[in-house]
């Protein structure tokens, strides 16, 4: 077996967590084939004729941050219908078990298609997660709200938040915010999430994603319980030193996106990236896929790009997975994965 080959197969084998990946962008080419099989099937026109090659945004590219939001029409098109958009979580929850992920928060914003209301869209997945027969991987939903959301459509989803989290809270443990950094402003949906939180869900935000030092001071100041991406925080990276002393004094964890980052031209390069900045201070990292169907990539792919861009070794590696257990949404399932990824550690001698 070649190094490479072992690198591969050690990441594979590690229990990997998962907190940062969107369900639509997460969709393989294998899972939107079925899925435009099952609309053949049925007689449904998905009006994309399965645009694969353009769902995904590879390293040469010429897309950035901004283009990549219009790829994910391609998955929504496919994904509008219940039968189809259980079919979708279904399969990825699977693929994620099957690249060795043991606990997964798969996020979504609800959408009324022609098929089902924004209500059924979350029951949809919810019921996906609550009937899988997967024993390897504990999966749970993090409800979106889209950047592009009027705030009453806002209010609306944090509502549903609000209802699924009292209903399952073994399934809905959290909300976000998303979407093209460049649309809408934090504070436009600061009430909706301030409510979500206050009646018991956990809050991530999509942070820093595009220089906007005002922004990222309010939303660190709303001291959100883990923020995405966080690209332009570091004063290097279009941040400022308030910005950054902010993060680094406030230990909030940061979902890392190496490859998404790369591919959508947030950063030049993966030795580029502030995944370093962000170690050396002590911030809290967790390594993600973010839309794992686009980028073309894997959590195991995320975490061998890690060791080898960063020069870590396997125990760093490892402790990477154990410290993201800390953060988890769901409170009541820490200790169950902290286990899983402390128990390998000890047999692997890390």
């Amino acid at each position: 077996m070649s190094a490479v080959d072992n690198v591969i197969q050690f990441c594979h084998s590690i229990p990997k967590i998962e907190l940062h990946a969107h369900l639509n962008g997460s969709l393989s080419r294998s899972t939107m084939l079925q899925l435009q099989r099952y609309h053949a099937d049925a007689g449904i026109s998905d009006k994309t004729n399965a645009f694969f090659d353009e769902f995904q945004i590879g390293a040469g590219d010429t897309r950035n941050l901004s283009d990549c939001f219009q790829v994910f029409n391609i998955a929504h098109a496919l994904t509008s219908t219940p039968e189809t958009l259980d079919l979708a979580t279904t399969l990825t929850i699977k693929e994620f078990q099957d690249d060795g992920c043991c606990y997964i928060e798969l996020r979504s914003t609800p959408r009324d298609t022609a098929h089902m209301s924004k209500r059924q869209y979350v029951e949809t997945i919810v019921q996906a997660m609550r009937k899988s027969s997967l024993q390897d991987i504990i999966a749970t939903l993090i409800i979106s709200i889209n950047r592009s959301n009027s705030a009453s459509e806002a209010e609306e989803i944090a509502n549903i938040a609000i209802e699924y989290q009292k209903k399952c809270p073994d399934i809905v443990v959290g909300i976000e915010l998303s979407g093209n950094p460049g649309v809408g402003s934090f504070v436009d949906f600061e009430n909706a999430l301030t409510r979500a939180r206050n009646a018991g869900l956990k809050v991530a935000l999509h942070c820093g994603e595009i220089s906007n030092p005002e922004e990222i001071l309010q939303m660190l100041q709303f001291k959100p319980d883990r923020i995405g991406h966080g690209i332009c925080i570091h004063p290097k990276f279009g941040g400022t030193e308030d910005t950054w002393n902010l993060l680094c004094e406030s230990g909030i964890p940061v979902e890392v996106c190496l490859t998404s980052n790369v591919n959508t031209k947030s950063v030049p390069d993966y030795s580029s990236h502030h995944f370093q900045y962000l170690q050396d201070a002590n911030v809290p990292v967790i390594i993600c896929t973010d839309d794992k169907g686009v980028f073309a990539t894997s959590l195991t792919q995320e975490y061998s790009i890690c060791l080898d861009t960063f020069k870590l070794n396997k125990s760093e590696l490892a402790r990477l997975a154990l410290n993201a257990s800390k953060y988890i949404f769901a409170s009541d399932k820490e200790q169950f994965v902290k286990d899983k990824v402390h128990n390998f550690i000890q047999k692997h001698n890390l």
